[in-house]
């Protein structure tokens, strides 16, 4: 029922997904624009209204009416428009949010920000910077009509942000113009053909020109074995694609095939098991050849009577869809590098502001400046978050064996978590196994980052009870780290995800809690990096219990673990 409210049928794909995020837009403000008045009516009613509530009220009625009429627009004008109506309100909106000091030169100069970045999704890339100069426009009017002087660390900062905006939407848009090119040029043939091929080749000699000429037309690679793995059909795509001749393939056994300069030995292992079981071998598995990267699947070819009489191979070159998501971790690294400095800034300066290095604050100004500290603290940890992933996924990040302590890495997590659980009225509780050794092996560093990204996810999805961690000696070659939670727990179907990147249980956790999805994929890869495996125990309304089982290694074991890779 949400999906057909906010989801518009258009011929351009483009239009209909600024449309669909502009009704979510506007369904999740009205939401709140609409609870924000009921609120404000029981405060008047129970006569405990603050100041301003009756302006507040009737300039919520005027959004929500702005907003019924942007929504309807939006299903019959062009979503650029309807888009712009939306932004337009929003920005007039803000002008009158506060007074024209704090609008120009105070807390709400952060505010124009938002239709900056709405206008690279909802509109067009360069969009964020129209809305840049009307935002800059707009706080340098009001700065010089109550006589002060334009804010202009806050134009440059506006520029900054529209040109990220910009960035960041422009390479969305051509990673989606580019994705759809390829499924409409290549998924979809190849899909077709290839259902087709598994049909036609069950009809032998009868369909045999039929055949070859589907297998000449297909862009990517095919080559058919039969039931005793000898190759008996390819065509010459496969030969451009493995530097080989068509007519040197055929008749050739698998083994004879893989047997190729361009492959390493594990991928010649990886061939042979996805051919003697091409049911679990799965699909899109890539393989390096040479100085290309295919994508291959199998599937077995069955008779009219169900029985297996060969396998068909197919292989699609992605090296240039490789080379774009390289290119996609490369960009993130670089802005969220570049984010961390200014980030890192902001919290020096709030800190110094709050301290009042350079005077007295009073209790107000000290509260704005905890908030901005809190903020920047949780996009800086976004940030880290996002580089972890690139320096995982692209095999830089090593781990530092070294020896720590067990006690020391659960008073590091209390520094961390002990305010953050009493905030939210939690009980946080930490346990050591006497038989723990009072020192171990392994990266400080990482076991705190994989401890603290449990407890904080616990602590998301729990409203009362406790949290508990404890360190554990499973056996003589092993040791666990258990967290575990009176949260809202997890149902059978999402543990199949969860530890997926940018995944989150549930589409609205979010909202709801923050985040971008990334702390359980970051643990999971965390600890596979230091040969060890994680597991979840929940069910819903129970609770939850993740525990890791690392390699128990001693400060002595580490040299000669040391020597054998060596050698």
């Amino acid at each position: 029922m949400i999906d057909r409210l906010i989801s518009i049928s258009t011929t351009d794909p483009d239009d209909a997904r600024r449309k669909k995020l502009l009704n979510i837009l506007l369904l999740g403000l009205g939401v709140i624009t609409f609870i924000l008045i009921v609120v404000m009516i029981f405060s008047i009613l129970g006569q405990s209204a603050q100041e301003g509530a009756y302006l507040v009220v009737y300039g919520g009625i005027a959004l929500l009416l702005g907003m019924a009429v942007i929504f309807f627009l939006n299903r019959i004008l062009p979503g650029r428009i309807a888009a712009t109506l939306f932004l337009t309100l929003i920005t007039g909106i803000m002008i009158f949010s506060d007074s024209a000091h704090d609008v120009s030169n105070g807390r709400s100069l952060f505010i124009f920000t938002i239709p900056i970045i709405m206008a690279s999704v909802l509109l067009t890339p360069a969009s964020s910077f129209i809305f840049g100069i009307v935002s800059s426009a707009i706080i340098s009017v009001l700065a010089i009509s109550i006589k002060e002087e334009p804010n202009s660390p806050a134009i440059a900062g506006y520029f900054l942000v529209a040109l990220i905006a910009w960035l960041s939407s422009r390479n969305l848009e051509q990673a989606l113009l580019e994705l759809r090119s390829i499924n409409l040029n290549l998924d979809k043939v190849v899909e077709e053909k290839t259902k087709e091929l598994a049909t036609t080749l069950s009809r032998e000699l009868i369909l045999a020109g039929r055949n070859r000429a589907i297998l000449d037309s297909i862009a990517d690679g095919v080559i058919v074995f039969d039931e005793f793995n000898t190759a008996i059909l390819a065509n010459p795509a496969l030969g451009k694609l493995a530097d080989v001749p068509a007519q040197g393939i055929i008749n050739r056994t698998i083994t004879d095939f893989i047997q190729s300069d361009l492959l390493s030995p594990a991928t010649r292992g990886t061939l042979l098991g996805m051919l003697e079981n091409p049911q679990a071998a799965g699909s899109g598995i890539r393989i390096d050849w040479g100085n290309k990267t295919l994508s291959t699947s199998f599937a077995q070819v069955r008779d009219t009577e169900g029985k297996g009489i060969g396998t068909v191979a197919v292989f699609r070159d992605v090296t240039h869809e490789v080379e774009l998501e390289k290119m996609k971790n490369t960009f993130i690294g670089i802005v969220s590098h570049e984010l961390r400095t200014p980030l890192n800034a902001i919290l020096g300066y709030a800190e110094i502001l709050k301290e009042g290095v350079y005077g007295s604050v009073t209790e107000k100004q000290k509260n704005i400046s905890e908030r901005i500290m809190a903020n920047s603290s949780r996009l800086l940890h976004i940030v880290s978050d996002l580089l972890d992933e690139v320096q995982i996924e692209a095999g830089k990040l090593k781990i530092q064996m070294v020896s720590c302590n067990p006690v020391d890495l659960l008073d590091n997590l209390r520094s961390v978590m002990d305010k953050i659980t009493a905030d939210k009225g939690l009980e946080f509780i930490t346990e050591i196994d006497p038989s723990l050794p009072p020192v171990l092996m392994g990266d400080p560093q990482r076991l705190q980052q994989i401890m603290v990204n449990l407890s904080n996810n616990a602590v998301k999805f729990t409203d009362k009870g406790s949290i508990r961690v404890k360190l554990s000696r499973l056996d003589e070659q092993n040791w666990q780290i258990q967290t575990v939670d009176t949260g809202e727990g997890i149902p059978e179907e999402a543990k199949d995800y969860i530890f997926e990147s940018f995944r989150q249980v549930k589409a609205a956790a979010t909202r709801q809690h923050g985040g971008v999805g990334l702390g359980l994929s970051i643990v999971k890869q965390l600890v596979e990096l230091m040969k060890g495996k994680i597991t979840v125990d929940s069910k819903v309304g129970g609770g939850s219990i993740f525990t890791i089982t690392l390699p128990l290694i001693m400060p002595l074991e580490i040299e000669s673990i040391t020597e054998t890779e060596k050698e």
